[in-house]
Formats: structure tokens, C-alpha cells, sequence
């Protein structure tokens, strides 16, 4: 983008000089925007595309671990931004099992039950059914919709799927080639409504995202959450007791809220 401009200003500099017309140079100028616009349009389809390449690449893993390390900003009363840090381990067994572990909280669903535990200062735990289409992505959507829980990773169970928010893309475009832990990717940024977003993804047959950058445009400070993500494609496989909660004498179940926007 930044050649074009500078190419612009360099024919609508040689029009003056060479005496030219003012009709002349808004014809030129009205080719060089169409230009403008074409490039865009060609950046935005490459991007969009990259994206399905990744999400179908997802799909198709028949199971896979991951380890995010995860900075979000956290703005502070008088407008400073500060950076926390934490990290999420996921198992994943598609289509319909799942646990992710955080500092604080273990998340478990065998296709049947999902259950958030707590494992400190005491045990608490809380289960719910789940749909009888048993996948991920509805498990995402009914935690989200019903009771308001955001499983962490979302995103990475999304793509491609038909709970995405692909089609709220505004612009796209390709920044370059970036590495990530030593690995060579792909660089994209997306803009959207609310969010402007950026993504790194693994070049060659393995388009794994890398690096995901967020940052909230509904906030003056612009708040950002950074996440780096490594990937194991063919960790050993979990049965499903793995991802099935069975809690311990001493801890406590309870009642998950259900999410005030549906009463």
C-alpha cells in the first residue's frame, strides 16, 4: 500500500510539472484508486483464504494437545495498562472430547457432561448435559448461551466452523512473513467492528495459528490479549475417563447460574 501511495504522488508530481490538465491527473488518480482497490480486494481474498486453509487443517486432526501462553491488558482506573501473564494446556479428542487445564480452573467434556472444577482453596465442581449433537463447537455455544461460560481457547474449536465470526471481516490484509518460536509464518491482520485482530500461521502442509494478537477497540487504552500457542499433532491418546470429572470425597458440587440474559 505505502509503494502505491508513494507512486501516486510521484505521477501527480511529473503531471504538474509537465503542464497537464487537471482533467488528466483526476483520470490517472481514478486508475491509481481502482489499483488501490483491487489490491485490497486481492490481499483481503489471500487472507480469508489462509484462514480456511488453517480451519480445514483443524478439522481434519483427529486429536492434538495444545500449550498457550497467554498476556492479556488489564486497564487500570487511572487509564495504565497492565500486562498479566498465564498459560492453558488443552487435550483435545474431536468432535466431542476435551480438557483444558488453567491456574485456576479444569474444564472436562466426554460428549455427555461438561464440568468446570476448582480445585483450590477447596474442591468445587459444577456439571450440565449437553446437546445431543456432541461436539465442541455446541458445547462453546451452549456454555456461552445458556450459563455464560467462555471456554478458554474458543477460537481455535470455532474456526471453521459455523460458530466463527469470519463473516463479520471487515479488511484483511497480508503484513509479511514473521517467525514465531523459530518457526516461519505467514502474517495476517483483520479488521472488524469492535476488534482489529492479527494471526500467525505455520507456512508449508502443517497451517497451525502460532500467534493470535486481539485488540478491543471499544476501550479508549485499546486493550490487547496476546496468545502463542504450541501444538503436539499426535499426542498419545486419552480414553475417555480422561476427560470425564470424578470428583473426591471431600469435594463439593454445585449449581451452575443460568445466564440472566435468557430469564
Amino acid at each position: 500500500m505505502r509503494k502505491i501511495r508513494m507512486k501516486k504522488k510521484i505521477i501527480t508530481s511529473l503531471f504538474l510539472l509537465l503542464g497537464l490538465s487537471f482533467s488528466s491527473m483526476s483520470q490517472a488518480n481514478e486508475k491509481d484508486s481502482s489499483s488501490e482497490k483491487e489490491l485490497a480486494l486481492s490481499e483481503m481474498s489471500l487472507a480469508i483464504q489462509a484462514l480456511n486453509n488453517m480451519s480445514g487443517y483443524l478439522r481434519s486432526l483427529d486429536r492434538f494437545s495444545i500449550h498457550a501462553d497467554i498476556y492479556v491488558d488489564e486497564v487500570l482506573e487511572n487509564g495504565q495498562k497492565i500486562q498479566q501473564t498465564k498459560s492453558i494446556a488443552a487435550s483435545v479428542n474431536p468432535p466431542s472430547m476435551l480438557m483444558v487445564q488453567t491456574l485456576k480452573h479444569e474444564f472436562y467434556y466426554n460428549g455427555d457432561n461438561f464440568t468446570i472444577f476448582t480445585p483450590k482453596p477447596e474442591g468445587f465442581y459444577a456439571t450440565f448435559k449437553t446437546p445431543k449433537a456432541k461436539t465442541i463447537g455446541k458445547l462453546i455455544r451452549k456454555a456461552k448461551d445458556d450459563f455464560d461460560i467462555d471456554i478458554p481457547l474458543s477460537d481455535i474449536f470455532l474456526w471453521g466452523s459455523n460458530n466463527d465470526n469470519s463473516s463479520e471481516i471487515q479488511e484483511a490484509t497480508l503484513i509479511g512473513v514473521e517467525r514465531v518460536n523459530g518457526v516461519s509464518c505467514n502474517h495476517f491482520a483483520f479488521r472488524q467492528k469492535d476488534i482489529d485482530w492479527q494471526i500467525c500461521i505455520q507456512r508449508g502442509d502443517m497451517p497451525l495459528p502460532l500467534k493470535l494478537v486481539i485488540t478491543t477497540k471499544l476501550e479508549e487504552a485499546q486493550p490487547q490479549y496476546v496468545a502463542l500457542f504450541k501444538w503436539d499433532t499426535s499426542p498419545i491418546l486419552q480414553n475417555e475417563q480422561y476427560y470425564t470429572f470424578i470428583p473426591d470425597e471431600n469435594d463439593h458440587k454445585i449449581d451452575f447460574q443460568p445466564n440472566k440474559k435468557n430469564k
